[in-house]
């Protein structure tokens, strides 16, 4: 870390080059943890004053590299995703910065882009988690620029406004530059502490809910794939202590394939409820089997109009060029699916199909314009889903809290796609309390902890 008036010796050696370096490293780059953003552009920006550097040229070399930055980290947690979750430590990559960072995402949303640019560390991984969670691009693309041109411009012109001003201010540099990091880092240290406050460390832990949601792929399960053994161990002692939900765009015949009929021995599930096709039904334990408390079943001629729109719009957006198509239309009776890639297709494979999130909502818009009575969902990494209108998981939270007589806002969803546009947002108006898993091996963790709450 570079102090006084030998970060200002630095600068003057680094010149454009340096500073682009640095700061495109800090904004995206798990090394760039350790560099001096704000200090560095706080005296770049004195020197400026000074007439050492160009004031323009300076302000266009440290936005540009903020942005690149940004992407270049977005880019990254796009093409790797949640596997990045399970990387062991090492001396630049820390798992706890990643947390931090997918944290403060989840609490402040597409605006994290923007806020935490003024925060260290977190701002480094910040564009990593969005491009994990899928963030639109177009928005990501807004928030980044905004943020870029609101840091890198705004510590700049303070350095440099300030040489204009104080006379003789290189004297007080050490004093500021320090000031700068003290300031910087307040936001970080109080963020670090809500976590571990939140978590129960050193302090009292967070109440339990009166009911836990769960989603289902990625989220209790891979994509998928059958939860394992333990998982579904642990969901039914759950459900003996509190009711249990899962709200998911599955099939109710794959849940019950690869859920119910795998109930542990002797376990209880009659507080157990089963919100399938994006709530578009919903089944109940009652004594010895599972029955339907209510469906919204489309009829025959309605999904073969879905189908045939799913088809024209396919054709007319064009997603697939220069790819053989290998989407599959799928008909569960109370919704209709799109899925762009066969069935059995890895996690990396439903990852890379479209990390942007550009091609769904395209598809998207189109099948709304067409089917302008029903509800067109945008569900995991690869699939979108047609129901109802009026139906969603944000209709099965409601339904949930009306029929347990219980405030959604004291139940909790766990899910994996919180962010604008992801198939567990609608939820976020019920106000029930949310909470993004990176995975299943972090639910089972969760589960653990309300389990020995």
């Amino acid at each position: 870390m570079f102090f006084g008036f030998d970060l200002i010796q630095a600068i003057q050696t680094l010149g454009y080059p340096g500073i682009f370096a640095i700061i495109l490293a800090e904004s995206g780059l798990f090394f760039g943890v350790s560099l001096p953003g704000g200090s560095l552009l706080f005296t770049a920006g004195l020197l400026a004053s000074q007439g050492i550097l160009n004031i323009f040229i300076l302000l266009a070399t440290v936005i540009t590299a903020a942005v690149l930055g940004d992407l270049i980290g977005y880019w990254f947690g796009a093409w790797i995703g949640p596997a990045l979750y399970r990387r062991k430590d090492s001396r630049f990559f820390k798992q706890a910065h990643l947390r931090q960072a997918s944290s403060f995402f989840e609490k402040h949303g597409a605006r994290t882009v923007l806020l935490a640019r003024f925060i260290p560390i977190i701002r480094t991984f910040t564009p990593i988690v969005a491009g994990i969670a899928g963030m639109k691009y177009r928005t990501f693309l807004t928030y980044n620029i905004l943020g870029a041109t609101l840091w890198g411009g705004g510590y700049t012109f303070l350095g440099y406004f300030l040489g204009e001003a104080v006379p003789s201010i290189e004297e007080y540099i050490v004093l500021i530059v320090l000031g700068i990091m003290v300031v910087t880092f307040i936001p970080f240290v109080y963020h670090v502490w809500q976590e571990k406050k939140r978590a129960g460390t050193g302090a009292k832990p967070e109440r339990l809910p009166a009911a836990v949601i769960f989603d289902l792929d990625d989220t209790l399960t891979e994509s998928f794939t059958p939860p394992s053994e333990q998982v579904l161990e642990k969901l039914f002692t759950l459900a003996e202590r509190m009711p249990v939900a899962i709200i998911s765009g599955a099939a109710f015949s794959r849940i019950e394939r690869d859920i119910l009929k795998r109930v542990p021995h002797k376990a209880d599930a009659s507080n157990l409820y089963v919100l399938s096709d994006n709530a578009a039904r919903c089944d109940v334990w009652k004594g010895d089997d599972w029955e339907t408390a209510y469906s919204f079943p489309l009829s025959s001629d309605e999904r073969s109009g879905i189908m045939e729109a799913i088809e024209e719009a396919v054709q007319e957006t064009d997603i697939f060029a220069g790819e053989e198509p290998k989407y599959r239309i799928i008909d569960r009776e109370t919704s209709v699916a799109f899925a762009a890639l066969e069935d059995g297709a890895s996690r990396s494979t439903k990852s890379a199909w479209d990390p942007q999130m550009i091609k769904r909502p395209k598809l998207g818009n189109a099948l709304q314009e067409k089917l302008p009575g029903y509800e067109v969902l945008i569900g995991g990494k690869t699939t979108i889903d047609i129901v109802r209108k009026g139906i969603s998981k944000a209709f099965g939270v409601e339904w949930l809290a009306k029929e347990l007589n219980t405030p959604a806002s004291d139940m909790l969803f766990i899910g994996d796609a919180f962010y604008e546009g992801g198939n567990d947002a609608a939820v976020i108006p019920t106000g029930i309390r949310t909470h993004t898993t990176s995975g299943p091996e972090e639910t089972d963790k969760l589960i653990d902890n309300m389990l020995n709450n």
